[in-house]
């Protein structure tokens, strides 16, 4: 039987990563966002250390870009070097996001092994001189790969554990499957113990036994990467194995409602947001927030249209700041229910009805977004948008043109 081991999958680290939608956070919260994904990696080599971990698995995405920062550079290496004075090795392999080109992009130390090529390699990590684990895995060259490179992995050698990382995601059998796509029987037919996963930001355990776990990214860049961030601590002992999660992230990234009474004036609005963002502080501890205003039509709707949540807003983080408070409201939206029957509205013969029924179909949304993401300057801001980010899109049209053409008193 192989020697117990202990390590730490993460993934999709996206150093130096242009954090997104921040247009209304406060200057100072904007800088702090721009170092997080370095704190969260120096987080990641306490923990290593603090836990004495054999080694750490970086399973793709490690930096934002193809082009690197040498800022991005510079902190992974220092970072590499405090684990080799630990004694902690590293094993990495590069995801879509910095896929190498097969170009040598920084000299680490030489407790670094890097995959370098789209075929699938092993490294052999031995404990105490004794071969213990298998460590399998591939880099991307370029942006996409298509081939099912999951067929690929085979155990090499008796008496060790066998570990897998792949940079990728589910097969769905469409014209989306551009990132080395598997399915989990694949995985499971290769009788491993371990699948160490990147590619999708959100955590996730596919299968317990063997595990094959998506681990997250280890630091939110924007709404909808809320929650903890982090990475997974690992324990192998024979047919056993332990996870726990360890949170990384610097600043968390939240979505909260935030209920409107009616008669309220927009200073009573001012003061309860206030003491909300205090309370939202306490649970969340350096959080940026996005809040859904709702409940009552009036008077959400009338300061909407003098724009006075965007006011209300600026206030709220003008008084935080001052207070030395680690929160930041980073934007909003209203979310109220008009007393209207969509059907019949569709139904009258006036020029609201026919405004209502054309002006949020999906696929006008589609073409307007495919005609913005052609875009370059607008690429470096967003890549693409989801199926689910598109119908909000809609919803959120839909909610903005009910609220411009039915009067509210």
């Amino acid at each position: 039987m192989p020697p117990k081991l202990s390590f730490i999958h993460a993934a999709d680290l996206h150093l130096d990563s242009k954090m997104e939608g921040l247009t209304a956070a406060h200057p100072e919260m904007k800088t702090r966002l721009q170092e997080s994904t370095f704190e969260a990696l120096q987080r990641l080599v306490q923990y290593a250390i603090s836990y004495k971990v054999d080694f750490i698995l970086l399973a793709g995405d490690i930096f934002d870009s193809n082009r690197q920062s040498l800022k991005a550079l510079v902190a992974l290496r220092e970072a590499c070097k405090e684990l080799r004075a630990a004694q902690i090795d590293v094993y990495m392999q590069y995801g879509n996001h910095d896929y190498t080109g097969n170009k040598p992009v920084m000299m680490y130390p030489d407790n670094v092994h890097i995959f370098q090529s789209e075929q699938v390699e092993t490294f052999i990590h031995s404990k105490n001189k004794v071969p213990a684990a298998a460590i399998h895995g591939f880099s991307y060259t370029a942006r996409h790969v298509n081939t099912r490179v999951s067929k690929q992995y085979q155990s090499v050698g008796d008496n060790m554990y066998q570990i897998g990382m792949l940079h990728g995601s589910i097969m769905t059998g469409g014209p989306e499957d551009v990132y080395a796509p598997f399915t989990i029987e694949d995985l499971k037919q290769a009788d491993f113990d371990y699948w160490a996963l990147g590619h999708i930001h959100k955590r996730e355990i596919l299968t317990e036994q063997p595990p094959i776990i998506y681990p997250g990214n280890i630091q939110g860049r924007h709404r909808k990467e809320t929650g903890e961030k982090g990475c997974y601590l690992v324990e192998l002992e024979g047919q056993s194995s332990t996870l726990t999660f360890l949170p990384l992230q610097a600043i968390r990234f939240e979505e909260v409602t935030f209920s409107v009474k009616e008669a309220w004036e927009l200073y009573e609005a001012e003061a309860k947001l206030m003491e909300a963002s205090a309370a939202w502080e306490e649970m969340y501890g350096q959080v940026v927030l996005y809040v859904h205003f709702h409940e009552a039509a009036n008077p959400l709707v009338k300061w909407q249209q003098e724009n006075q949540l965007e006011e209300l807003i600026d206030m709220v983080n003008e008084q935080q700041m001052q207070l030395g408070r680690l929160t930041v409201l980073a934007g909003f939206t209203v979310q109220v229910e008009f007393e209207l029957d969509e059907e019949q509205l569709l139904e009258r013969d006036d020029f609201t009805a026919a405004l209502f029924s054309c002006s949020y179909q999906m696929e006008d949304i589609k073409r307007s977004l495919h005609e913005l993401m052609a875009n370059r300057q607008f690429r470096k801001i967003k890549h693409a948008y989801t199926e689910e980010e598109m119908q909000e899109l809609v919803g959120e049209a839909k909610q903005l043109l009910l609220q411009t053409v039915m009067e509210v008193e």
